[in-house]
């Protein structure tokens, strides 16, 4: 939650019933709230740090911190996966085991008749309750990368995975919602540029330039047909695409 439990009660308070809680004296007035006049009420508890923040990218390059008005419940999950199958004694163990992404559900509530931890952040729609919805939602939409302040831990590399929220009649000028957070894994690669000892050319090699070089008397005898060696070999018909095949084209190759 923000500071602590804002209200001693399990739920948000619409307004009426916030002023009578002014009213009886269980919670001094330390806003511009004036019992029975709908207005943003300052929790005195908001003179603290807050124990639980949210931080994100902005799209001017800075960050934005938001503070709900109360966190009900707040979760941590943790695991480890192992492998099912027998390990070799004196194996490493961390190449059979591993670390799960982390897990924080949120259950947080925030009030129209309350003012913001931070002014200026809730805002947008038409009242604080409809934009901390919008805003949750316009996170979760972007894949905004989130920082996840707690009092136990901070969570870096967070994502919304999910945003629940029940609207009653009892939330009508609020919103009590439930956000699970998942933390995203990541990696840094390098690439180093390697080069080989004898770079590919063509037409030349690190013994000299490659030229082509006329069949000699040997090479084009052996080709011949009929041959000393094959006397009664036909010579090779003329098949029309087929391009000619003698010792004549053969000798007289460059």
């Amino acid at each position: 939650m923000g500071t602590g439990a804002l209200l001693p009660l399990g739920t948000l308070i619409a307004s009426k019933a916030i002023a009578t809680i002014l009213s009886s004296g269980n919670i001094s007035n330390q806003g511009n709230y004036s019992p029975g006049i709908q207005g943003p009420w300052t929790p005195p508890q908001y003179s603290q740090p807050a124990l639980t923040v949210l931080s994100a990218q902005s799209s001017t390059g800075g960050s934005d911190i938001y503070v709900f008005d109360a966190v009900f419940k707040l979760a941590h999950h943790r695991s480890l996966k192992k492998t099912q199958h027998p390990v070799l004694t004196g194996a490493n163990i961390t190449d059979h085991a591993y670390i799960e992404p982390s897990r924080v559900i949120l259950e947080i509530g925030m009030s129209d008749a309350m003012s913001s931890f931070t002014p200026g952040v809730w805002v947008g729609f038409s009242s604080k309750s409809v934009s901390a919805w919008q805003i949750l939602k316009q996170l979760q939409i972007n894949r905004s990368i989130i920082t996840l302040s707690t009092r136990l831990d901070t969570y870096y590399n967070m994502l919304i995975e999910e945003i629940s929220s029940q609207d009653t009649n009892q939330t009508k000028t609020a919103l009590k919602a439930s956000i699970t957070f998942g933390e995203l894994l990541s990696a840094s690669v390098s690439s180093v540029a390697t080069s080989s000892t004898r770079p590919q050319t063509t037409g030349s090699t690190s013994n000299g330039t490659i030229s082509s070089t006329p069949p000699g008397q040997q090479q084009v005898n052996q080709n011949v047909l009929p041959s000393v060696l094959f006397p009664d070999a036909p010579t090779y018909p003329n098949v029309p695409g087929a391009g000619s095949v003698s010792s004549t084209t053969l000798s007289n190759s460059p």
